[in-house]
């Protein structure tokens, strides 16, 4: 007997790695804006999560260091022939029983909103995110990605994902972002 696998519409997740040097000025913009951060998560409370969750989401606080690493994967995809554009991004902070249900970030494309992508730049080491496989024929149903500083994951918008985070010692920081990706 032969058994030959043939893999059909694998997903491809793009892990970047940025260094300490790289990512230091992120997480301090983040520290020095966390307050703001948490004062606009409580004004605008139904973001998703769910327990001690607190994101800027609807009214993201801007973050400077952040969009110049956005401008280097915009270049890195610019030399590989991709449009890249980054249509929103937000801070989440994550305390002891934190919990964002399995979500998608697929919406509609139109002219102002061209999202095929997603991403999540790790800023702590606390937690990870799991990602659910849309396939009902699929040997594993759930992966996590482990939470690392620097580490940033892109993944198709449309690919279900959730956060249950139990840490009571540690707070998990993130930032997501909404991204187009296109051949150019």
């Amino acid at each position: 007997m032969k058994i030959n696998d043939i893999n059909l519409f694998i997903t491809n997740i793009k892990v970047i790695e940025f260094s300490i040097t790289e990512i230091t000025p992120v997480i301090e913009e983040v520290l020095n804006n966390k307050k703001e951060i948490k004062k606009r998560s409580k004004i605008y409370s139904k973001a998703g999560g769910l327990g001690n969750y607190l994101t800027d989401f609807k009214n993201p606080v801007k973050i400077i260091e952040y969009e110049k690493l956005m401008l280097m994967i915009g270049n890195f995809f610019a030399n590989k022939g991709y449009n890249f554009t980054v249509n929103r991004y937000w801070t989440a902070l994550y305390n002891n029983n934190s919990f964002h249900p399995m979500h998608t970030h697929c919406y509609p494309l139109d002219e102002k909103n061209h999202v095929n992508y997603s991403s999540v730049l790790y800023l702590t080491s606390e937690g990870g995110t799991d990602f659910y496989s849309p396939n009902p024929t699929s040997t594993e149903g759930v992966y996590t990605v482990k939470s690392e500083v620097g580490k940033m994951i892109i993944f198709p918008s449309n690919l279900l994902h959730g956060v249950i985070y139990n840490d009571n010692k540690n707070e998990r920081m993130i930032i997501s972002a909404n991204l187009g990706i296109f051949k150019a």
